[in-house]
């Protein structure tokens, strides 16, 4: 079978759900029966990778232009009508030629509509099936008609909780199914190297480190209370008196260039929370690569992250598979991972009265560390593997 993955969002740009989905199926795809083949946003330049049965193009026409102010509508359009239409006239030659049996695109409701409008139509004349991969929330009315009203063979969700607001706003259910991300054991794995973070970032050997990682701008708007960073600063706070050995590391995901602007502004911000809060030099934030996390995981005391809204939270399963115990929020599909008091702690969100406890609790009772790590480990293993997300 020849499988095309089609996404806007790419690994070597920026670091979220999707572009982990994506660096997961590129390393698990090599050495299988079928061919599988990626169409992804170029980086620096467009071009064209083959890795054993794997192929990679890259491709300028999915870099998307974003408009930053309603002043520039008109050439974000002009833009985005050229680029839709080179998307298309690739589309009909190749998905021929290569004789595609399948296509799977990721987020399809969320990208610009021309682009879902122009992929069934190319699809459809082909009579080649077409699976959306949701990975996040319809938000939008236009959103929901995408999902709705075009010819998805398929939706696969990235939760329970996605299927179920699919379902609620209209999906068929005979198409809707639930596909978990999953993780590389083998990357993320606990006997990887514990001192590395500490000797990147000058800490000593004795320091705890309580660990958050997310993006810090969603679209082009910052997330810092969406992602629980804000909730966070403020639980640090009620404990960095206490405890003068622990220091919060805030593992932020780089942007795409097209929005580093927006990225500086969110980081100034988050400057801001941390001086409010008194926290200089006990709250450190910094960019780490994808190929990073692992050692970035292995190498810290405590795992949170407090979101207002998750679709699940891979990071969840990444830290669980890296052996340190999660704190997580009762949304989304959080508890689909997260089972409280078993292998972490749920928490309602916007609470740091709550989250404080519960980070303090994790930090001096070993015992439920203990128990916490060994349970995260079997959750990882058993239920959230990539042969279980692909296969």
């Amino acid at each position: 079978m020849r499988i095309l993955i089609i996404s806007l969002e790419s690994p070597e740009i920026s670091i979220g759900g999707v572009e982990r989905y994506i660096s997961n199926f590129l390393d698990f795809a090599q050495n299988k029966s079928d061919e599988v083949i990626f169409l992804l946003p170029q980086n620096a330049r467009e071009g064209y990778e083959k890795i054993d049965n794997v192929a990679i193009y890259r491709k300028d026409f999915l870099t998307i232009p974003y408009r930053k102010r309603f002043g520039e509508k008109e050439v974000f359009q002009r833009k985005l009508e050229g680029k839709s239409r080179e998307f298309f006239t690739f589309l009909v030659d190749f998905l021929n030629k290569e004789k595609i049996d399948m296509v799977s695109a990721q987020n399809f409701h969320t990208v610009p509509p021309a682009y879902s409008f122009v992929l069934n139509m190319a699809c459809l004349a082909n009579s080649i099936p077409l699976v959306l991969r949701i990975h996040s929330y319809a938000s939008k009315d236009i959103q929901e008609a995408i999902m709705n009203f075009l010819f998805w063979r398929k939706i696969i969700c990235v939760s329970k909780s996605v299927a179920g607001d699919c379902f609620n706003k209209g999906t068929d259910i005979r198409k809707l199914t639930t596909k978990y991300l999953g993780v590389n054991i083998e990357d993320f794995n606990p006997t990887l190297d514990n001192l590395w973070l500490k000797k990147r970032l000058g800490l000593s050997k004795n320091c705890k480190i309580i660990l958050h990682a997310s993006r810090i701008i969603t679209g082009k708007s910052e997330s810092l209370e969406e992602k629980g960073i804000v909730t966070l600063i403020k639980a640090f706070s009620k404990l960095s008196y206490k405890h003068q050995d622990i220091k919060l590391l805030i593992a932020i995901a780089a942007a795409p260039k097209r929005l580093r602007e927006e990225f500086h502004e969110a980081q100034e911000k988050l400057r801001g929370y941390i001086k409010l809060h008194n926290l200089e030099g006990k709250v450190v934030y910094q960019k780490f690569k994808l190929e990073e996390m692992p050692l970035v995981y292995v190498g810290s005391d405590l795992f949170v992250l407090a979101s207002e809204s998750e679709t699940l939270g891979q990071v969840y399963i990444e830290a669980m598979a890296c052996g340190i115990p999660v704190i997580g929020t009762n949304v989304g599909g959080t508890p689909e991972i997260i089972t409280d008091n078993y292998n972490g702690f749920l928490i309602p969100p916007n609470d740091s009265s709550a989250l404080s406890q519960k980070i303090e609790k994790l930090l001096c009772n070993e015992k439920l560390r203990r128990k916490f790590i060994a349970s995260g480990l079997k959750t990882a293993r058993t239920k959230f593997s990539n042969e279980r997300q692909f296969n």
